[in-house]
Protein backbone atom coordinates (compact mmCIF):
# COMPACT_ATOMS: atom_id res chain seq x y z
CA UNK A 1 0.00 0.00 0.00
CA UNK A 2 1.35 3.36 -0.98
CA UNK A 3 1.81 5.98 1.70
CA UNK A 4 2.35 9.70 1.43
CA UNK A 5 5.10 11.50 3.30
CA UNK A 6 4.56 15.20 4.07
CA UNK A 7 6.74 16.05 1.08
CA UNK A 8 4.26 14.25 -1.19
CA UNK A 9 6.98 11.82 -2.48
CA UNK A 10 5.67 8.22 -2.87
CA UNK A 11 7.08 5.45 -0.61
CA UNK A 12 7.13 1.88 -1.96
CA UNK A 13 6.75 -1.28 0.09
CA UNK A 14 9.58 -3.70 -0.75
CA UNK A 15 7.48 -6.83 -0.22
CA UNK A 16 4.96 -5.64 -2.75
CA UNK A 17 7.74 -4.92 -5.26
CA UNK A 18 9.26 -8.37 -4.73
CA UNK A 19 6.00 -10.23 -5.23
CA UNK A 20 5.12 -8.32 -8.36
CA UNK A 21 8.54 -8.75 -9.93
CA UNK A 22 9.35 -12.36 -8.92
CA UNK A 23 7.75 -14.01 -11.93
CA UNK A 24 9.26 -11.49 -14.32
CA UNK A 25 12.74 -11.97 -12.80
CA UNK A 26 12.57 -15.74 -13.09
CA UNK A 27 11.53 -15.48 -16.71
CA UNK A 28 14.27 -13.02 -17.49
CA UNK A 29 16.93 -15.19 -15.84
CA UNK A 30 15.82 -18.29 -17.75
CA UNK A 31 15.82 -16.46 -21.09
CA UNK A 32 19.24 -14.83 -20.68
CA UNK A 33 21.20 -17.47 -18.82
CA UNK A 34 23.20 -18.40 -21.89
CA UNK A 35 23.98 -14.78 -22.67
CA UNK A 36 25.06 -14.04 -19.14
CA UNK A 37 27.32 -17.05 -19.11
CA UNK A 38 28.92 -15.93 -22.36
CA UNK A 39 29.36 -12.40 -21.04
CA UNK A 40 30.98 -13.75 -17.88
CA UNK A 41 33.48 -15.75 -19.92
CA UNK A 42 34.37 -12.68 -22.00
CA UNK A 43 34.75 -10.58 -18.87
CA UNK A 44 37.09 -13.10 -17.30
CA UNK A 45 39.12 -13.24 -20.52
CA UNK A 46 39.34 -9.46 -20.59
CA UNK A 47 40.73 -9.42 -17.06
CA UNK A 48 43.25 -12.11 -17.97
CA UNK A 49 44.50 -10.15 -20.99
CA UNK A 50 44.26 -6.69 -19.36
CA UNK A 51 42.15 -5.42 -22.24
CA UNK A 52 41.34 -1.72 -22.06
CA UNK A 53 43.46 -1.19 -18.95
CA UNK A 54 41.35 -3.49 -16.81
CA UNK A 55 43.07 -4.79 -13.72
CA UNK A 56 45.25 -2.98 -11.18
CA UNK A 57 48.69 -3.70 -12.70
CA UNK A 58 50.02 -1.91 -15.81
CA UNK A 59 49.93 -3.66 -19.13
CA UNK A 60 52.75 -6.15 -19.45
CA UNK A 61 55.73 -5.04 -21.56
CA UNK A 62 56.90 -7.04 -24.59
CA UNK A 63 59.45 -9.61 -23.50
CA UNK A 64 62.88 -9.80 -25.15
CA UNK A 65 63.26 -12.87 -27.31
CA UNK A 66 66.46 -14.68 -28.11
CA UNK A 67 67.94 -13.64 -31.44
CA UNK A 68 67.73 -16.15 -34.23
CA UNK A 69 70.86 -17.52 -35.84
CA UNK A 70 70.50 -15.12 -38.77
CA UNK A 71 69.92 -11.95 -36.72
CA UNK A 72 73.04 -9.84 -36.04
CA UNK A 73 73.76 -9.72 -32.33
CA UNK A 74 74.08 -5.93 -32.30
CA UNK A 75 70.41 -5.52 -33.23
CA UNK A 76 68.95 -7.10 -30.08
CA UNK A 77 67.05 -3.83 -29.63
CA UNK A 78 65.43 -1.97 -32.48
CA UNK A 79 67.52 1.08 -33.44
CA UNK A 80 66.04 4.55 -33.23
CA UNK A 81 64.36 5.87 -36.39
CA UNK A 82 66.53 7.86 -38.78
CA UNK A 83 67.16 11.33 -37.42
CA UNK A 84 65.85 10.49 -33.94
CA UNK A 85 68.02 10.69 -30.84
CA UNK A 86 69.51 7.40 -29.66
CA UNK A 87 70.47 6.43 -26.14
CA UNK A 88 74.09 5.47 -25.41
CA UNK A 89 72.84 1.89 -25.07
CA UNK A 90 71.29 1.96 -28.55
CA UNK A 91 74.43 3.46 -30.07
CA UNK A 92 76.57 0.76 -28.50
CA UNK A 93 74.22 -2.02 -29.58
CA UNK A 94 74.17 -0.80 -33.16
CA UNK A 95 77.76 0.39 -33.63
CA UNK A 96 79.75 -1.23 -30.83
CA UNK A 97 81.16 -3.69 -33.36
CA UNK A 98 82.40 -0.80 -35.51
CA UNK A 99 85.06 0.13 -32.93
CA UNK A 100 88.30 -1.87 -32.89
CA UNK A 101 91.40 -2.13 -30.73
CA UNK A 102 94.75 -1.42 -32.42
CA UNK A 103 98.15 -2.72 -31.30
CA UNK A 104 101.20 -1.36 -33.14
CA UNK A 105 104.81 -2.49 -33.03
CA UNK A 106 107.52 -0.04 -34.05
CA UNK A 107 111.09 -0.87 -34.89
CA UNK A 108 113.63 0.09 -32.27
CA UNK A 109 116.33 2.68 -32.81
CA UNK A 110 118.67 -0.24 -33.43
CA UNK A 111 116.73 -1.07 -36.58
CA UNK A 112 115.20 -4.41 -35.64
CA UNK A 113 113.06 -6.30 -33.14
CA UNK A 114 116.08 -8.21 -31.79
CA UNK A 115 118.83 -5.65 -31.67
CA UNK A 116 121.43 -7.12 -29.29
CA UNK A 117 121.39 -4.64 -26.45
CA UNK A 118 119.69 -1.78 -28.28
CA UNK A 119 116.38 -0.34 -27.14
CA UNK A 120 113.49 -2.84 -27.43
CA UNK A 121 110.77 -2.46 -30.02
CA UNK A 122 108.19 0.15 -29.01
CA UNK A 123 104.56 -0.86 -28.60
CA UNK A 124 101.66 1.45 -29.38
CA UNK A 125 98.02 1.06 -28.43
CA UNK A 126 94.92 2.80 -29.71
CA UNK A 127 91.47 2.44 -31.15
CA UNK A 128 89.80 2.86 -34.52
CA UNK A 129 86.57 2.19 -36.36
CA UNK A 130 85.40 0.45 -39.51
CA UNK A 131 84.29 2.74 -42.34
CA UNK A 132 83.57 0.27 -45.14
CA UNK A 133 82.59 -3.34 -45.76
CA UNK A 134 85.75 -3.88 -47.78
CA UNK A 135 87.95 -3.43 -44.74
CA UNK A 136 88.98 0.22 -44.40
CA UNK A 137 89.52 1.48 -40.86
CA UNK A 138 90.13 5.06 -39.64
CA UNK A 139 92.33 5.87 -36.67
CA UNK A 140 94.77 8.52 -35.45
CA UNK A 141 98.08 8.66 -37.27
CA UNK A 142 100.07 8.70 -34.03
CA UNK A 143 98.65 5.25 -33.21
CA UNK A 144 100.36 3.66 -36.23
CA UNK A 145 103.17 6.10 -37.09
CA UNK A 146 106.00 7.85 -35.26
CA UNK A 147 107.02 11.46 -35.62
CA UNK A 148 110.77 11.82 -35.23
CA UNK A 149 110.38 15.36 -33.89
CA UNK A 150 108.22 14.12 -31.01
CA UNK A 151 109.73 10.75 -30.09
CA UNK A 152 113.39 11.21 -30.81
CA UNK A 153 113.31 7.81 -32.49
CA UNK A 154 113.05 6.84 -36.16
CA UNK A 155 110.11 8.42 -37.95
CA UNK A 156 107.75 6.30 -40.00
CA UNK A 157 104.88 3.87 -39.81
CA UNK A 158 104.66 0.86 -37.54
CA UNK A 159 106.30 -2.35 -38.67
CA UNK A 160 103.29 -4.37 -37.54
CA UNK A 161 99.67 -3.38 -36.88
CA UNK A 162 97.19 -5.78 -35.33
CA UNK A 163 93.42 -5.23 -35.22
CA UNK A 164 91.22 -6.83 -32.59
CA UNK A 165 87.48 -6.85 -33.10
CA UNK A 166 84.79 -6.94 -30.43
CA UNK A 167 84.00 -10.59 -31.21
CA UNK A 168 87.60 -11.52 -30.37
CA UNK A 169 88.89 -12.00 -33.92
CA UNK A 170 92.39 -10.61 -34.49
CA UNK A 171 93.89 -9.82 -37.90
CA UNK A 172 96.86 -7.96 -39.36
CA UNK A 173 96.30 -4.57 -41.00
CA UNK A 174 98.10 -2.60 -43.67
CA UNK A 175 98.82 1.10 -43.15
CA UNK A 176 97.49 2.58 -46.40
CA UNK A 177 98.52 6.14 -45.56
CA UNK A 178 98.70 8.70 -42.78
CA UNK A 179 99.19 12.39 -41.94
CA UNK A 180 100.93 13.49 -38.75
CA UNK A 181 100.84 17.20 -39.56
CA UNK A 182 97.46 18.93 -39.84
CA UNK A 183 95.00 16.11 -39.15
CA UNK A 184 96.61 13.19 -37.26
CA UNK A 185 94.54 10.79 -39.35
CA UNK A 186 95.54 7.37 -40.73
CA UNK A 187 93.76 4.88 -42.98
CA UNK A 188 94.22 1.13 -42.45
CA UNK A 189 93.06 -1.86 -44.49
CA UNK A 190 92.24 -5.42 -43.42
CA UNK A 191 91.19 -8.43 -45.47
CA UNK A 192 87.39 -8.54 -44.99
CA UNK A 193 87.16 -12.29 -45.60
CA UNK A 194 85.65 -14.04 -42.60
CA UNK A 195 84.97 -10.80 -40.73
CA UNK A 196 81.60 -9.35 -39.73
CA UNK A 197 82.43 -5.75 -40.54
CA UNK A 198 79.98 -3.11 -39.27
CA UNK A 199 80.79 0.25 -40.90
CA UNK A 200 80.08 3.33 -38.81
CA UNK A 201 77.99 6.14 -40.29
CA UNK A 202 80.01 9.33 -40.77
CA UNK A 203 78.28 12.57 -39.81
CA UNK A 204 78.93 16.26 -40.49
CA UNK A 205 81.27 17.86 -37.97
CA UNK A 206 80.44 21.35 -39.28
CA UNK A 207 77.01 20.98 -37.66
CA UNK A 208 78.31 20.07 -34.19
CA UNK A 209 77.01 22.38 -31.46
CA UNK A 210 78.19 23.04 -27.93
CA UNK A 211 76.08 21.14 -25.40
CA UNK A 212 74.95 18.28 -27.62
CA UNK A 213 75.41 14.79 -26.13
CA UNK A 214 78.22 12.55 -27.40
CA UNK A 215 79.45 9.00 -26.84
CA UNK A 216 83.05 7.78 -27.14
CA UNK A 217 83.91 4.11 -27.71
CA UNK A 218 87.43 2.73 -27.50
CA UNK A 219 89.91 0.53 -25.68
CA UNK A 220 91.49 2.54 -22.85
CA UNK A 221 94.97 1.37 -21.81
CA UNK A 222 94.73 -1.41 -24.41
CA UNK A 223 93.01 -3.55 -21.78
CA UNK A 224 89.38 -2.49 -21.45
CA UNK A 225 88.16 -3.09 -24.98
CA UNK A 226 84.82 -1.77 -26.23
CA UNK A 227 84.47 0.72 -23.38
CA UNK A 228 81.86 3.47 -23.65
CA UNK A 229 81.90 6.89 -22.04
CA UNK A 230 79.31 9.63 -22.42
CA UNK A 231 79.37 13.41 -22.15
CA UNK A 232 78.68 16.55 -24.12
CA UNK A 233 80.46 18.76 -26.61
CA UNK A 234 82.23 21.30 -24.41
CA UNK A 235 83.50 23.55 -27.20
CA UNK A 236 84.16 23.62 -30.95
CA UNK A 237 86.76 25.19 -33.23
CA UNK A 238 89.64 24.48 -30.86
CA UNK A 239 93.24 24.53 -32.10
CA UNK A 240 95.43 21.75 -30.70
CA UNK A 241 99.01 20.70 -31.27
CA UNK A 242 99.57 17.95 -33.84
CA UNK A 243 102.07 15.07 -33.37
CA UNK A 244 104.47 16.79 -35.79
CA UNK A 245 106.07 19.84 -34.19
CA UNK A 246 105.26 23.13 -35.85
CA UNK A 247 101.80 22.04 -37.02
CA UNK A 248 98.35 22.32 -35.49
CA UNK A 249 94.96 20.64 -35.89
CA UNK A 250 92.21 23.18 -36.46
CA UNK A 251 88.49 23.07 -35.60
CA UNK A 252 88.99 20.30 -33.03
CA UNK A 253 85.95 19.23 -31.00
CA UNK A 254 86.30 19.51 -27.23
CA UNK A 255 84.37 17.06 -25.03
CA UNK A 256 84.09 16.08 -21.38
CA UNK A 257 83.51 12.42 -22.26
CA UNK A 258 86.33 10.50 -20.55
CA UNK A 259 89.24 9.74 -22.89
CA UNK A 260 92.31 7.81 -21.75
CA UNK A 261 95.45 6.42 -23.29
CA UNK A 262 94.32 3.79 -25.78
CA UNK A 263 91.19 5.72 -26.76
CA UNK A 264 93.11 7.58 -29.48
CA UNK A 265 91.55 7.02 -32.88
CA UNK A 266 88.24 5.73 -31.56
CA UNK A 267 84.91 7.16 -32.73
CA UNK A 268 83.08 10.05 -31.10
CA UNK A 269 79.35 9.62 -31.84
CA UNK A 270 76.56 12.18 -31.75
CA UNK A 271 73.08 11.29 -30.49
CA UNK A 272 72.04 10.13 -33.98
CA UNK A 273 74.72 7.45 -33.93
CA UNK A 274 76.93 9.28 -36.44
CA UNK A 275 80.68 9.65 -36.02
CA UNK A 276 81.57 13.34 -35.72
CA UNK A 277 85.21 12.95 -34.71
CA UNK A 278 88.24 10.78 -33.94
CA UNK A 279 89.25 10.96 -30.28
CA UNK A 280 92.76 12.40 -30.39
CA UNK A 281 94.20 13.76 -27.14
CA UNK A 282 93.47 15.18 -23.70
CA UNK A 283 94.60 18.30 -21.88
CA UNK A 284 95.20 17.50 -18.22
CA UNK A 285 97.42 18.58 -15.37
CA UNK A 286 97.68 15.09 -13.86
CA UNK A 287 97.78 12.85 -16.91
CA UNK A 288 94.37 11.38 -16.08
CA UNK A 289 91.06 11.60 -17.90
CA UNK A 290 89.74 14.33 -15.60
CA UNK A 291 90.97 16.89 -18.12
CA UNK A 292 89.22 17.79 -21.37
CA UNK A 293 89.34 15.66 -24.48
CA UNK A 294 89.71 16.66 -28.10
CA UNK A 295 88.60 14.96 -31.30
CA UNK A 296 89.66 15.49 -34.91
CA UNK A 297 86.58 16.61 -36.89
CA UNK A 298 85.25 13.85 -39.11
CA UNK A 299 85.05 16.24 -42.08
CA UNK A 300 88.83 16.59 -41.96
CA UNK A 301 89.19 12.81 -41.71
CA UNK A 302 86.94 12.35 -44.76
CA UNK A 303 89.21 14.56 -46.87
CA UNK A 304 92.32 12.75 -45.68
CA UNK A 305 90.74 9.35 -46.37
CA UNK A 306 89.75 10.37 -49.90
CA UNK A 307 93.25 11.63 -50.70
CA UNK A 308 94.94 8.54 -49.30
CA UNK A 309 92.69 6.20 -51.30
CA UNK A 310 93.28 8.22 -54.45
CA UNK A 311 97.00 8.97 -54.22
CA UNK A 312 98.35 7.13 -51.19
CA UNK A 313 99.35 10.38 -49.49
CA UNK A 314 97.95 13.65 -48.17
CA UNK A 315 98.79 16.88 -49.95
CA UNK A 316 98.53 20.32 -48.38
CA UNK A 317 98.82 23.75 -49.89
CA UNK A 318 102.06 25.57 -49.12
CA UNK A 319 102.75 29.30 -48.88
CA UNK A 320 106.16 29.13 -47.22
CA UNK A 321 105.83 31.36 -44.16
CA UNK A 322 106.28 31.04 -40.40
CA UNK A 323 104.58 33.54 -38.15
CA UNK A 324 103.07 34.48 -34.83
CA UNK A 325 99.82 36.08 -33.75
CA UNK A 326 99.81 39.86 -33.31
CA UNK A 327 98.20 41.25 -30.17
CA UNK A 328 98.36 44.68 -28.55
CA UNK A 329 101.52 43.87 -26.60
CA UNK A 330 103.38 42.54 -29.64
CA UNK A 331 102.20 45.47 -31.73
CA UNK A 332 103.62 47.84 -29.12
CA UNK A 333 106.99 46.14 -28.70
CA UNK A 334 107.48 45.66 -32.47
CA UNK A 335 106.06 49.11 -33.27
CA UNK A 336 103.52 47.64 -35.69
CA UNK A 337 100.82 49.74 -37.33
CA UNK A 338 98.15 47.07 -36.65
CA UNK A 339 97.20 45.19 -33.47
CA UNK A 340 95.96 42.00 -35.10
CA UNK A 341 97.03 39.58 -37.83
CA UNK A 342 100.00 37.24 -38.41
CA UNK A 343 103.50 38.67 -38.11
CA UNK A 344 105.86 36.84 -40.49
CA UNK A 345 108.98 35.72 -38.64
CA UNK A 346 110.30 33.74 -41.61
CA UNK A 347 109.66 33.66 -45.36
CA UNK A 348 111.24 30.55 -46.86
CA UNK A 349 113.57 30.95 -49.79
CA UNK A 350 112.02 30.06 -53.13
CA UNK A 351 108.54 29.74 -51.62
CA UNK A 352 105.35 31.11 -53.21
CA UNK A 353 105.31 33.84 -50.53
CA UNK A 354 108.83 35.01 -51.40
CA UNK A 355 108.08 34.97 -55.11
CA UNK A 356 105.02 37.15 -54.43
CA UNK A 357 107.16 39.72 -52.61
CA UNK A 358 106.34 38.97 -48.96
CA UNK A 359 109.15 39.57 -46.44
CA UNK A 360 109.98 38.94 -42.81
CA UNK A 361 108.27 41.58 -40.66
CA UNK A 362 105.17 41.86 -42.84
CA UNK A 363 101.81 41.33 -41.12
CA UNK A 364 99.13 39.35 -42.95
CA UNK A 365 95.73 40.88 -42.17
CA UNK A 366 93.48 39.19 -44.77
CA UNK A 367 93.40 36.44 -47.40
CA UNK A 368 90.90 36.59 -50.24
CA UNK A 369 89.09 39.36 -48.38
CA UNK A 370 88.67 37.35 -45.15
CA UNK A 371 90.18 38.89 -42.03
CA UNK A 372 93.14 37.02 -40.52
CA UNK A 373 93.31 37.98 -36.84
CA UNK A 374 95.79 35.27 -35.80
CA UNK A 375 98.42 32.98 -37.28
CA UNK A 376 96.01 30.11 -36.60
CA UNK A 377 93.51 31.84 -38.92
CA UNK A 378 96.10 31.79 -41.69
CA UNK A 379 96.90 28.11 -41.11
CA UNK A 380 93.22 27.14 -40.99
CA UNK A 381 92.50 28.97 -44.23
CA UNK A 382 95.40 27.36 -46.08
CA UNK A 383 94.39 23.86 -44.95
CA UNK A 384 91.19 24.28 -46.96
CA UNK A 385 93.15 25.01 -50.13
CA UNK A 386 94.87 22.70 -52.60
CA UNK A 387 98.29 22.97 -54.21
CA UNK A 388 97.94 25.15 -57.30
CA UNK A 389 95.13 27.32 -55.90
CA UNK A 390 95.56 31.07 -56.27
CA UNK A 391 94.98 33.45 -53.36
CA UNK A 392 95.23 37.19 -52.65
CA UNK A 393 97.14 38.09 -49.50
CA UNK A 394 96.61 41.48 -47.85
CA UNK A 395 99.49 42.55 -45.60
CA UNK A 396 100.98 45.63 -43.95
CA UNK A 397 104.57 46.77 -44.23
CA UNK A 398 105.26 49.69 -42.02
CA UNK A 399 102.19 51.88 -42.21
CA UNK A 400 101.19 50.85 -45.73
CA UNK A 401 98.82 48.07 -46.81
CA UNK A 402 99.55 45.89 -49.86
CA UNK A 403 98.01 43.06 -51.83
CA UNK A 404 99.95 40.13 -53.26
CA UNK A 405 98.60 37.48 -55.62
CA UNK A 406 100.30 34.10 -55.36
CA UNK A 407 99.87 30.49 -56.41
CA UNK A 408 100.14 27.98 -53.60
CA UNK A 409 102.65 25.17 -53.85
CA UNK A 410 102.70 21.69 -52.28
CA UNK A 411 103.87 21.33 -48.71
CA UNK A 412 107.20 19.48 -48.54
CA UNK A 413 106.96 16.04 -46.97
CA UNK A 414 110.05 16.56 -44.82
Amino acid sequence: MNKKEPSGAPVFDINTIYESMKDKLLSLINNTAAGVAGAAILLLLAFALHIGGLGNEPASQPQATQATATAPQEFTQAPAPAGAAMTPEQIFQKYGDSAVEIDSTFQSQGGGFFNMGQQPAEQGIGSGFVVSKDGYILTDAHVVANSGSQTGGPAGKAAKVQIKFRDGKTVQAQVVGYDLTSSDVALLKVDPKGLNLVPAVLGDSDKVQVGEPVVAIGSPFGVYSSSLTAGVVSAVNRTVESPEQGFTINNAIQTDAAINRGNSGGPLFNSQGQVIGLNEQIATTSGGSEGVGFAVPINIAKKVEAQIIKTGQVQYAFMGVVGQTVDSDLAKTQRLSVDHGALLTEVQSGSPAEKAGLKQGDVITAIDGQNMNTMEDVTAYLVQKKPGDKIKVTYTRGKDSHDANLQLGQRPTS
